[in-house]
Protein backbone atom coordinates (compact mmCIF):
# COMPACT_ATOMS: atom_id res chain seq x y z
CA UNK A 1 0.00 0.00 0.00
CA UNK A 2 1.29 3.49 0.57
CA UNK A 3 2.27 6.21 3.63
CA UNK A 4 0.86 9.44 3.30
CA UNK A 5 3.09 12.04 5.13
CA UNK A 6 0.56 14.98 6.19
CA UNK A 7 2.22 18.03 7.83
CA UNK A 8 1.47 18.27 11.83
CA UNK A 9 0.92 21.14 13.61
CA UNK A 10 4.03 22.98 14.83
CA UNK A 11 5.80 21.07 18.08
CA UNK A 12 2.73 19.32 18.25
CA UNK A 13 1.27 15.28 17.45
CA UNK A 14 -1.54 16.66 15.60
CA UNK A 15 -2.51 16.89 12.19
CA UNK A 16 -2.73 20.33 10.53
CA UNK A 17 -6.25 21.15 10.06
CA UNK A 18 -5.64 21.70 6.52
CA UNK A 19 -5.16 18.75 5.71
CA UNK A 20 -8.00 16.62 7.33
CA UNK A 21 -9.95 16.15 4.21
CA UNK A 22 -7.18 14.40 2.95
CA UNK A 23 -5.74 12.37 5.59
CA UNK A 24 -9.98 11.16 6.04
CA UNK A 25 -9.54 10.16 2.73
CA UNK A 26 -5.87 8.33 2.67
CA UNK A 27 -7.53 6.24 5.51
CA UNK A 28 -10.76 5.22 4.14
CA UNK A 29 -8.54 3.87 1.03
CA UNK A 30 -6.54 1.79 3.69
CA UNK A 31 -3.22 4.17 3.56
CA UNK A 32 -0.70 4.63 6.19
CA UNK A 33 -1.53 8.41 7.51
CA UNK A 34 2.26 9.85 9.20
CA UNK A 35 2.60 13.44 10.52
CA UNK A 36 6.01 15.21 10.08
CA UNK A 37 6.52 17.99 12.34
CA UNK A 38 9.14 20.49 10.04
CA UNK A 39 9.49 22.80 13.04
CA UNK A 40 11.43 19.73 14.71
CA UNK A 41 12.24 18.14 11.61
CA UNK A 42 10.50 15.31 13.32
CA UNK A 43 8.34 12.33 12.40
CA UNK A 44 5.42 11.24 14.22
CA UNK A 45 3.47 7.60 13.22
CA UNK A 46 6.57 6.41 11.59
CA UNK A 47 5.86 5.01 8.25
CA UNK A 48 5.62 1.54 7.72
CA UNK A 49 9.62 0.50 6.05
CA UNK A 50 8.12 -1.88 3.77
CA UNK A 51 5.30 0.88 2.08
CA UNK A 52 6.62 3.62 -0.42
CA UNK A 53 6.24 7.29 1.58
CA UNK A 54 4.28 10.08 -0.41
CA UNK A 55 4.60 13.40 1.38
CA UNK A 56 1.17 15.36 0.76
CA UNK A 57 2.17 18.80 2.75
CA UNK A 58 3.36 22.63 2.21
CA UNK A 59 5.84 23.64 0.05
CA UNK A 60 9.50 22.71 0.88
CA UNK A 61 12.82 24.12 -0.40
CA UNK A 62 15.13 21.77 -1.75
CA UNK A 63 16.99 21.82 1.14
CA UNK A 64 14.38 20.94 3.30
CA UNK A 65 13.42 18.19 1.21
CA UNK A 66 16.46 16.34 1.30
CA UNK A 67 16.76 16.49 5.05
CA UNK A 68 12.73 15.46 5.16
CA UNK A 69 14.51 12.21 2.75
CA UNK A 70 16.51 11.72 5.53
CA UNK A 71 13.95 10.48 7.79
CA UNK A 72 12.29 7.85 5.23
CA UNK A 73 12.94 7.16 1.94
CA UNK A 74 10.50 9.07 -0.71
CA UNK A 75 8.57 7.91 -3.40
CA UNK A 76 9.63 10.93 -4.89
CA UNK A 77 13.49 11.54 -5.10
CA UNK A 78 14.84 15.17 -4.19
CA UNK A 79 15.89 15.57 -7.58
CA UNK A 80 12.63 14.83 -8.88
CA UNK A 81 11.34 17.05 -6.44
CA UNK A 82 13.82 19.81 -7.67
CA UNK A 83 12.72 19.52 -10.90
CA UNK A 84 9.28 19.91 -10.73
CA UNK A 85 8.97 22.66 -7.83
CA UNK A 86 11.79 25.12 -9.62
CA UNK A 87 11.00 26.59 -12.87
CA UNK A 88 15.27 25.94 -13.32
CA UNK A 89 13.63 22.02 -13.52
CA UNK A 90 10.83 22.23 -16.53
CA UNK A 91 11.11 25.97 -18.51
CA UNK A 92 13.43 24.46 -21.09
CA UNK A 93 11.26 21.68 -21.70
CA UNK A 94 8.28 23.83 -22.45
CA UNK A 95 10.03 26.39 -24.28
CA UNK A 96 7.79 25.74 -27.29
CA UNK A 97 4.31 25.89 -25.15
CA UNK A 98 4.92 28.41 -22.20
CA UNK A 99 5.30 31.83 -22.34
CA UNK A 100 8.70 33.25 -23.16
CA UNK A 101 11.11 33.46 -20.44
CA UNK A 102 14.53 34.50 -19.05
CA UNK A 103 15.43 33.19 -15.25
CA UNK A 104 18.30 35.68 -13.83
CA UNK A 105 19.51 36.95 -10.97
CA UNK A 106 17.42 39.80 -9.00
CA UNK A 107 19.98 41.98 -9.43
CA UNK A 108 20.52 41.34 -13.15
CA UNK A 109 17.23 40.82 -14.10
CA UNK A 110 16.16 44.75 -14.66
CA UNK A 111 17.83 44.93 -17.73
CA UNK A 112 15.69 42.02 -19.15
CA UNK A 113 12.22 43.89 -17.75
CA UNK A 114 13.91 47.16 -19.47
CA UNK A 115 13.64 45.12 -22.87
CA UNK A 116 10.29 43.80 -22.70
CA UNK A 117 9.33 47.12 -21.20
CA UNK A 118 10.25 48.67 -24.10
CA UNK A 119 8.93 46.22 -27.02
CA UNK A 120 6.17 44.88 -25.17
CA UNK A 121 5.29 47.45 -22.95
CA UNK A 122 5.16 45.34 -19.72
CA UNK A 123 5.84 42.12 -18.37
CA UNK A 124 5.27 39.45 -15.75
CA UNK A 125 8.14 38.54 -13.01
CA UNK A 126 7.72 35.81 -10.53
CA UNK A 127 9.67 33.47 -8.27
CA UNK A 128 11.06 29.95 -9.18
CA UNK A 129 8.22 28.57 -7.21
CA UNK A 130 5.50 31.04 -7.62
CA UNK A 131 4.14 34.64 -8.45
CA UNK A 132 3.94 37.61 -6.30
CA UNK A 133 0.22 37.67 -7.37
CA UNK A 134 -0.75 41.65 -8.92
CA UNK A 135 2.82 42.45 -7.90
CA UNK A 136 4.27 40.33 -11.00
CA UNK A 137 2.93 42.41 -13.50
CA UNK A 138 5.23 45.10 -14.06
CA UNK A 139 4.48 47.98 -15.82
CA UNK A 140 7.79 49.90 -15.28
CA UNK A 141 11.57 49.77 -14.00
CA UNK A 142 10.04 51.40 -10.77
CA UNK A 143 6.99 48.81 -10.48
CA UNK A 144 10.25 46.36 -10.60
CA UNK A 145 11.96 48.24 -7.92
CA UNK A 146 8.61 48.20 -5.90
CA UNK A 147 8.68 44.75 -6.05
CA UNK A 148 11.95 43.78 -4.95
CA UNK A 149 11.63 46.59 -1.83
CA UNK A 150 7.99 44.55 -1.09
CA UNK A 151 9.29 40.90 -1.45
CA UNK A 152 13.57 41.55 0.29
CA UNK A 153 14.33 39.93 -3.05
CA UNK A 154 18.30 39.62 -2.71
CA UNK A 155 20.14 40.68 -5.26
CA UNK A 156 21.56 36.66 -6.27
CA UNK A 157 17.74 35.84 -5.86
CA UNK A 158 16.80 34.12 -9.42
CA UNK A 159 14.15 35.67 -10.74
CA UNK A 160 11.49 34.59 -13.50
CA UNK A 161 11.34 37.39 -16.29
CA UNK A 162 8.26 36.69 -18.61
CA UNK A 163 6.68 37.82 -21.51
CA UNK A 164 3.13 39.15 -20.86
CA UNK A 165 0.20 37.33 -22.27
CA UNK A 166 -3.10 38.36 -23.01
CA UNK A 167 -4.93 35.52 -20.84
CA UNK A 168 -9.22 34.14 -21.22
CA UNK A 169 -11.09 35.20 -18.25
CA UNK A 170 -11.54 31.77 -17.39
CA UNK A 171 -9.67 29.66 -14.82
CA UNK A 172 -6.25 28.22 -14.85
CA UNK A 173 -6.94 24.21 -15.02
CA UNK A 174 -4.44 22.45 -12.99
CA UNK A 175 -3.47 18.86 -14.37
CA UNK A 176 -2.17 16.20 -12.11
CA UNK A 177 0.60 13.93 -14.29
CA UNK A 178 2.07 10.46 -12.81
CA UNK A 179 5.00 9.22 -15.13
CA UNK A 180 3.16 9.72 -18.59
CA UNK A 181 -0.46 9.45 -17.71
CA UNK A 182 -2.16 12.94 -17.16
CA UNK A 183 -5.24 13.66 -15.41
CA UNK A 184 -7.87 16.40 -15.54
CA UNK A 185 -10.56 17.39 -12.94
CA UNK A 186 -14.04 15.79 -13.57
CA UNK A 187 -12.50 13.81 -16.44
CA UNK A 188 -11.18 16.41 -18.50
CA UNK A 189 -9.01 16.05 -21.03
CA UNK A 190 -5.75 17.61 -20.85
CA UNK A 191 -5.22 19.76 -24.45
CA UNK A 192 -4.25 17.75 -27.54
CA UNK A 193 -2.09 21.13 -28.49
CA UNK A 194 -0.19 20.25 -25.38
CA UNK A 195 0.54 16.50 -25.66
CA UNK A 196 4.01 16.29 -27.01
CA UNK A 197 5.40 17.88 -23.86
CA UNK A 198 4.38 14.90 -21.84
CA UNK A 199 7.23 12.87 -23.07
CA UNK A 200 10.14 15.64 -22.09
CA UNK A 201 8.55 15.45 -18.99
CA UNK A 202 8.13 11.88 -18.22
CA UNK A 203 10.53 10.83 -15.32
CA UNK A 204 9.00 12.72 -13.31
CA UNK A 205 6.90 10.52 -10.68
CA UNK A 206 4.02 12.75 -9.93
CA UNK A 207 3.63 16.25 -10.69
CA UNK A 208 1.39 19.10 -12.08
CA UNK A 209 0.35 21.04 -15.16
CA UNK A 210 -1.42 24.61 -14.76
CA UNK A 211 -3.20 24.80 -18.48
CA UNK A 212 -4.21 28.52 -19.35
CA UNK A 213 -5.82 29.88 -22.59
CA UNK A 214 -5.23 33.03 -24.51
CA UNK A 215 -7.84 35.22 -25.90
CA UNK A 216 -8.22 33.49 -29.16
CA UNK A 217 -8.14 30.05 -27.48
CA UNK A 218 -4.90 28.77 -27.90
CA UNK A 219 -3.95 26.41 -24.52
CA UNK A 220 -0.25 27.43 -22.29
CA UNK A 221 1.34 25.91 -19.71
CA UNK A 222 1.73 28.44 -17.26
CA UNK A 223 4.06 26.29 -14.60
CA UNK A 224 4.93 22.98 -13.52
CA UNK A 225 4.60 21.92 -10.09
CA UNK A 226 5.70 18.97 -7.37
CA UNK A 227 2.57 16.73 -7.18
CA UNK A 228 3.03 16.34 -3.72
CA UNK A 229 2.54 20.12 -2.88
CA UNK A 230 0.38 21.29 -5.20
CA UNK A 231 -3.27 22.14 -3.51
CA UNK A 232 -6.30 20.78 -5.56
CA UNK A 233 -7.54 23.82 -6.71
CA UNK A 234 -10.43 22.42 -8.46
CA UNK A 235 -10.50 19.12 -7.91
CA UNK A 236 -12.52 17.42 -5.82
CA UNK A 237 -10.38 15.18 -2.85
CA UNK A 238 -11.68 12.10 -3.54
CA UNK A 239 -11.54 12.40 -6.93
CA UNK A 240 -7.61 12.99 -6.82
CA UNK A 241 -7.31 10.15 -4.52
CA UNK A 242 -8.95 7.75 -6.30
CA UNK A 243 -7.93 8.60 -9.71
CA UNK A 244 -4.52 10.52 -9.61
CA UNK A 245 -2.73 8.40 -5.82
CA UNK A 246 -4.19 5.35 -6.81
CA UNK A 247 -2.46 5.21 -10.06
CA UNK A 248 0.60 6.39 -8.43
CA UNK A 249 0.35 3.38 -5.88
CA UNK A 250 0.22 0.97 -8.85
CA UNK A 251 2.98 2.24 -10.96
CA UNK A 252 4.82 1.76 -7.53
CA UNK A 253 3.67 -1.89 -7.04
CA UNK A 254 4.74 -2.59 -10.60
CA UNK A 255 8.20 -1.05 -10.51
Amino acid sequence: MLNVLFPSLPYQRALDPMWQEEADQACQLGYTVCLYDAEQHKLYHAPVPTQPTLYRGWMLTATEYEALATLTPLLVSAAQYAASHYATGWYAALVPFTPSSVIAPAKQAAAHVQQLLQTEGRCFVKGLTKSFGRDSVITSLADFSALRHQQALADDELLMVRAFVELAEQAEERYFAVQGSVYGAAGRAFPSALQSVIASLQTRWFYTIDVAYTRQGQPLIIEIGDGQVSDTKEWLVPDLYHQVIQTLVQCTANG
